[in-house]
């Protein structure tokens, strides 16, 4: 039963209105009962849908602040605890910038980072093994996929060189998607070793050779002379 006047829904046999005081005991004619009682329907279905409507603006809000939460704060904060145990710092020689929006984490090479870098290719001779550095990579690309949402793509640049590409490295998801090891540059560097080495390895040949003939010819001069 519902209050004619209000809609409010109350008991049966309840003389009073307890929301608005409405005599309840009144009788109406057919027509103002219907009449009545199609406005209390009414009424009582204005006030389901602003509840509804309450309930799903809270609920949009609620996402809105999570949402806002996790990409202004949450994400970022998560990201850059990870690169800073992996050593990708400043202090190292490495600028850091997330976007969340694109998922994207670029880690930008200065003077001191490319110093490392070159010392572990040259270790490699510029060949295709690993260096630290693609383990430290791999490392955070395992981690920040577990505790973030979605696949985040992490680029390892440079703009020292002019002569090297600006993307050294780059992992998607928890995959090395670009690797300098396999760029021309690197090939170059790796053929530029071998001739270098293969030229030291002659050289020391000739070098041998020249001081086994001119031994070879004090040799003889001695044993003349004595």
């Amino acid at each position: 039963m519902f209050c004619p006047k209000c809609g409010y829904k109350v008991e049966k046999g309840v003389k009073f209105c307890p929301k608005c005081g409405q005599n309840l005991m009144v009788k109406k004619s057919s027509s103002e009962s219907k009449s009545t009682e199609s406005k209390a329907t009414e009424n009582t279905s204005l006030i389901k849908k602003y509840r509804h409507n309450k309930k799903v603006i809270a609920t949009l809000v609620a996402i809105v602040v999570v949402l806002f939460g996790y990409m202004a704060i949450y994400a970022p904060m998560t990201i850059k605890s990870v690169l800073q145990r992996e050593e990708f710092t400043t202090k190292n020689g490495y600028e850091v910038s997330v976007n969340p929006l694109t998922r994207t984490i670029r880690i930008n090479v200065g003077e001191a980072g490319m110093n490392n870098i070159e010392r572990g290719l040259n270790s490699t001779h510029f060949d295709t093994s690993a260096i630290a550095l693609e383990y430290h990579m791999a490392s955070a690309a395992k981690s920040i996929s577990k505790k973030t949402i979605g696949s985040w793509k992490i680029n390892l640049t440079q703009t020292r060189y002019k002569d090297t590409d600006t993307l050294m490295w780059q992992f998607t998801g928890n995959n090395e998607t670009h690797r300098y090891q396999n760029t021309a540059a690197c090939r170059k560097n790796h053929q530029d070793y071998l001739q270098a080495e293969a030229d030291s390895a002659e050289q020391d040949e000739k070098n041998s050779d020249a001081a086994g003939i001119a031994g070879g010819l004090l040799g003889g001069a001695l044993g003349y002379m004595f």
